[in-house]
């Protein structure tokens, strides 16, 4: 065994198109996705805006999200119409609509209403204003009621607090700047891994079929030598990520470098274990790299990181309990920001008892097939 898997550790230096698979896509994932989100949130939220009171009031309302860099006015519009056509054409995604007497009833302490309508075609659009208008409608209407209550002799600090009797802190802990970039690289890397990683193990075996059936080793020990190098390689691929992912992305590495490593080298070994189960069943090459394709495409939007794994239904939990990636992506995510994972322990059992069980299963099928494949030469000699 050990001099089959010396030789598998020299025919890597001839297979450049694996090498460049397993270390170029990673790199790719994480450069790519990085420079995407590199902004962190979303700016300049293109904004309508429909004012029928044309007050100093209400043109005080519309600076303050003027001020924003969450949002750019595209449009100052005279009818309803016109600010709906700015919606049907995607020219504005969020419409501020300030009604007539809006600075009467602002003097006159009655309740001011402003509406605003999102096109919600894109969430993420929707979400970043529906997170960001009341903090700035609450602002000014904080603002507008201490100057009526100094306009009735308040001090300052008195009028504040009876203009906005409620205070709100926050304390945002991992990310506190809410950067999204902070957020989704780390599991986008983890799955340029997954990709690279399975794309070069589930051929491994299928590419040499008839060359692995004249040999007379146990099959766990062919399995054993085609993972090791693999499995190494893939490693040193996660550890090129993370380390991408610090150095040019500023994503914080707040967790232990032996605790990242070891989810990622369990990962790693899950993800070639379950490639080299892959290539043991599958006739050729073709189908292997067909077979693949589904399974990287679902892993990282069925994995629970982007959306929780507790608002999924039963089938779609019970299809990432099956995923590596599951156990890896939010664990690494975790370690980097809060400098703590607290299923590590957990994960990292799951994913080398899922190795395992599929290294025995690979085993299994490459035995089964290599006996099969002798009866048909037997059978083709007679």
């Amino acid at each position: 065994m050990l001099a089959l898997m010396a030789q598998e550790f020299k025919a890597w230096r001839g297979r450049r198109a694996a090498l460049a698979i397993l270390f170029g896509v990673p790199l790719v994932y994480t450069l790519l996705f990085g420079l995407l989100y590199s902004a962190n949130v979303i700016k300049n939220i293109p904004l309508v805006v429909y004012d029928e009171d044309q007050t100093a009031t209400s043109r005080a309302l519309v600076q303050a999200f003027a001020d924003s860099e969450r949002y750019e006015i595209v449009g100052q519009v005279a009818t309803q119409e016109e600010m709906a056509a700015y919606l049907r054409a995607n020219r504005a995604m969020a419409a501020l609509a300030i009604p007539p007497q809006f600075s009467r009833d602002v003097k006159h302490s009655r309740a001011a209403h402003v509406a605003l309508e999102l096109n919600a075609s894109n969430l993420m659009f929707a979400n970043n204003v529906l997170s960001t208008y009341g903090e700035i409608t609450q602002t000014f209407a904080a603002a507008a009621g201490q100057k009526l209550m100094e306009g009735v002799n308040q001090p300052p600090a008195q009028a504040l607090a009876t203009a906005a009797p409620v205070r709100l802190s926050v304390r945002i802990t991992a990310n506190p700047t809410a950067a999204y970039n902070n957020f989704i690289l780390p599991g986008l890397a983890v799955n340029g891994v997954l990709v690279a990683t399975f794309l070069v193990s589930c051929t491994l075996l299928t590419a040499e079929y008839a060359a692995l059936a004249r040999r007379r080793l146990p099959a766990w020990a062919i399995i054993a030598a085609k993972l090791a190098p693999c499995w190494l390689l893939s490693v040193a691929a996660f550890v090129l990520a993370v380390g991408l992912m610090a150095v040019c992305f500023h994503i914080p590495l707040r967790g232990s470098l032996l605790q990242l490593l070891a989810i990622g080298g369990a990962f790693s070994f899950a993800v070639t274990a379950f490639g080299l189960l892959v290539s043991s069943l599958t006739p050729n090459v073709l189908t292997a790299v067909q077979y693949s394709a589904v399974y990287v495409m679902s892993s990282f939007l069925c994995s629970g990181y982007s959306w929780p794994l507790f608002a999924m239904n039963d089938i779609s939990r019970a299809y990432a309990a099956i995923l590596p990636i599951t156990y890896a992506a939010a664990t690494v995510r975790d370690l980097m920001l809060a400098a703590a994972a607290p299923t590590l322990a957990r994960n990292i059992f799951i994913l080398l008892l899922y190795g395992g069980v599929c290294c025995a299963a690979a085993a299994a099928a490459l035995t089964l097939r290599r006996r099969r494949m002798a009866a048909g030469v037997e059978e083709g000699a007679r």
